[in-house]
């Protein structure tokens, strides 16, 4: 009955627009709507509108009980739906030869088909496209109108033929590789169709991209949907709010309701497109994604493409026994159609709050993290994004679940482009852990204090799943090591802790990862019978821009919230340099790295340049001659040096930088411990060529034997292949 008050207003502006614009509005919102909406001699819609804002007031005091906001729609929605009769307001211009055809199939109903059109023209896209609107043989004046506006193509049926054959001519009628579906009920936002076009470009097993549907007031209606073994169908997350993580990346889904779809032509042609049999409508979307996935292909959700979706209004809302029993009728025809595929569906119960809202050929992952990775920032960040990369070439669903640290862009988005659930837990995750838990066949546990508080609940809720301790380095060993530099009992007694949490979850956990063999034979000697594979950072060798001769200059690299980083750069500057420079007067020391305190900003002078956090750290490793890595404790492997030697850039470091790796002093690098030998192997390595040119090439391939991307899949398809995974 709401959906009737859409024409009521005599200027052409939707009710539900003006109802969320009030909410917003301070003051007497109550007393606004009264004004606006109900002239005084209009006593029965005074008391109908009365109603409504009853329910929304009830509405508002839920949603802020339950800490759900309301929601209220974009300002591009309450523009474009002032809807005018004046159709020269709407018009196209000639996008020339395209790749992308928008097709709108439309009965009746003009005013709505005017809204959609008008958003297409109001809202900005990169990706030029056509318009095709596909006329059900209306009989209102939506034919009058279309043949008044111009740059679209108007294909006009002499008789009402349903939905789907409606949609089947507008398809026969154009050629063009990507076409997409959009109801006439809809508004579309800016950037929609690159969305959904660029999901699609960017892998050729995707068949179908469906957009995320929002109802006008912002809330969600649709993020892909779910069929279950039941044959029963329900819209993911309809009605919960927008906004969730939950929603906002992008995966494979069982299908897509065709209000907003964008389909690769030729997937259309060699499936047939929407199977006739389901005519005049329910379940043709669904029927032709298990066709599109028979086909080898995939159906994707995009939520970047957001449409506003005003739900029932292209083909009506009727719920009448007529519907209910076509609808029976399909669901029994998919059932019988599909019925091997459905087989491997999951039952409501469970799909419904999680588990096929993805699909997956291998199963799910859940991985915890202080931090979403910062692979600008620092090298534990590096390793993370990558890994999570693998298991998602590897064919699992990845939830990664980041405990402490920074939650934002464009790091969020990162992991979102690699398909990746990504959740915020700082204020409370173990409500997420629990909504994964039935369907969790793994989870990656990083760091010993997050891993501590999120293991006892992986047990508890997935008690099905295996749990993977990740080390990233030990901790205990690298606190000991500085306690025994600095002769700091304080430190030793931290090491200590770090030891019985980083033990007791080695023991606990079905495996765990170390990045290197040293640590493996550390904790092979005090846990024996624990499985602990190595899984080291990941690189990739990269082209070397210049030589030897177009480069100068020294730099360190790293993260300053690390401890060793900055007794390192002090080290250096106060122990080392003065050394280099006696010998090497021009030569400069430059500083680079995140987080940057007091006390190394304190340490410029001349021949010291403290240049801080760089973003794109490319140019800096194409144009620097030698970097240094002089640590004097830590643990693990080095990400600063397996940077330089990716970029085929030779360093001098401690033999503790090089600890674990499959680097020599002498081959791959030069390595000293004391402030003279350390500065004779700069001075050395800095001005001989040919050394230079030698250990260049050296250090490239080792680093891509221990951090090239094969060998950590190879390495964790080994440890799940051990889980019967």
């Amino acid at each position: 009955m709401f959906s009737a008050l859409l024409q009521i207003d005599g200027s052409g502006y939707f009710l539900r627009e003006r109802f969320n614009a009030e909410l917003g509005a301070t003051g007497s919102w109550k007393a606004a709507l009264f004004r606006r909406f109900v002239p005084a001699n209009s006593w029965r819609l005074r008391i109908f509108v009365g109603v409504i804002v009853r329910l929304l007031m009830l509405r508002r005091r839920w949603r802020n009980r339950h800490g759900m906001p309301v929601h209220r729609i974009g300002p591009s929605v309450e523009a474009v739906t002032r809807v005018e009769r004046d159709t020269r307001t709407i018009g196209f211009s000639d996008p020339g030869p395209v790749e992308v055809v928008i097709i709108i199939p439309v009965y009746n109903n003009w005013s709505m088909t005017a809204t959609c059109l008008r958003s297409l023209m109001m809202t900005s896209v990169a990706t030029p496209y056509r318009i095709v609107v596909v006329d059900d043989g209306s009989t209102d004046e939506t034919p009058e109108r279309l043949a008044e506006i111009g740059g679209i193509t108007n294909l006009r049926l002499t008789e009402n033929v349903g939905f789907l054959r409606a949609v089947h001519a507008g398809f026969d009628a154009v050629s063009e590789p990507w076409v997409i579906l959009l109801n006439n009920d809809t508004v579309v936002t800016d950037g929609w169709v690159d969305a959904l076009v660029d999901l699609a470009r960017a892998d050729e097993t995707v068949g179908v991209v469906g957009a995320k549907l929002l109802f006008p007031d912002g809330g969600l209606q649709e993020a892909g949907s779910l069929i279950f073994a039941t044959g029963s169908g329900v819209n993911y997350g309809k009605g919960d709010q927008a906004e969730r993580g939950w929603y906002n990346f992008p995966r494979e889904v069982d299908y897509c309701s065709g209000a907003g779809i964008l389909i690769r032509h030729s997937v259309w042609r060699s499936t047939g497109g929407f199977d006739l049999a389901f005519a005049p409508a329910y379940y043709e979307e669904t029927d032709f994604a298990f066709a599109v996935r028979r086909a080898g292909y995939r159906v994707m959700y995009q939520p970047k493409a957001e449409i506003y979706h005003f739900e029932g209004a292209t083909y009506g809302t009727d719920e009448s026994p007529k519907k209910r029993a076509l609808m029976s009728i399909n669901r029994e025809r998919l059932i019988t159609k599909w019925s091997t595929e459905l087989s491997t569906h999951l039952q409501p119960a469970i799909g419904h709050r999680v588990g096929q809202a993805w699909r997956t050929p291998r199963g799910r992952i859940l991985v915890v993290d202080s931090s979403v990775p910062q692979t600008d920032k620092d090298s534990g960040s590096i390793r993370m994004f990558e890994l999570v990369r693998i298991l998602r070439q590897m064919g699992f669903a990845v939830t990664f679940l980041s405990m402490r640290g920074v939650f934002g862009e464009p790091y969020v988005g990162a992991l979102r482009d690699l398909e990746v659930e990504v959740l915020d837990g700082r204020a409370n995750y173990a409500p997420e852990i629990a909504r994964l838990g039935p369907v969790l066949q793994l989870a990656i546990l990083s760091r010993p204090e997050d891993a501590s508080k999120t293991e006892p609940l992986v047990r508890h809720f997935a008690p099905q799943a295996k749990i993977i301790y990740d080390t990233v380095d030990l901790h205990y060993v690298r606190e000991a090591r500085r306690a025994e530099i600095e002769n700091d009992p304080a430190i030793a007694a931290i090491a200590e802790q770090y030891r019985v949490m980083e033990l007791g979850l080695v023991t606990r956990c079905d495996a765990t990862l170390v990045v290197t063999d040293t640590e493996l034979g550390i904790l092979g000697d005090v846990v024996p019978d624990a499985d602990v594979r190595v899984v080291s950072n990941v690189h990739s060798p990269l082209p070397r821009v210049h030589g030897f001769r177009d480069r100068r200059d020294i730099m360190f690299v790293g993260n300053f919230n690390h401890l060793p980083n900055r007794d390192a750069v002090v080290w250096f500057v106060e122990e080392v340099f003065p050394r280099v420079q006696a010998a090497i007067p021009a030569v400069q020391f430059n500083v680079v790295g995140s987080h940057l305190p007091d006390e190394i900003a304190a340490l410029a002078r001349p021949g010291v340049n403290i240049v801080g956090w760089v973003q794109d750290l490319g140019p800096l490793y194409d144009a620097i001659r030698l970097v240094v890595a002089p640590l004097r404790y830590g643990a693990g492997i080095k990400g600063k040096l397996g940077e330089s030697a990716s970029h085929g850039v030779p360093f001098v470091c401690t033999t503790i930088a090089i600890e674990g790796t499959l680097m020599t002093s002498g081959r791959d690098c030069l390595a000293a411990d004391e402030p003279e030998a350390f500065a004779e192997a700069v001075i050395a390595l800095y001005g001989d060529e040919a050394t230079w040119e030698s250990i260049s090439a050296n250090v490239q391939r080792a680093i891509d034997a221990q951090c090239a991307p094969e060998v950590a899949r190879a390495a964790l398809e080994a440890l799940f292949s051990s889980f019967g995974l």
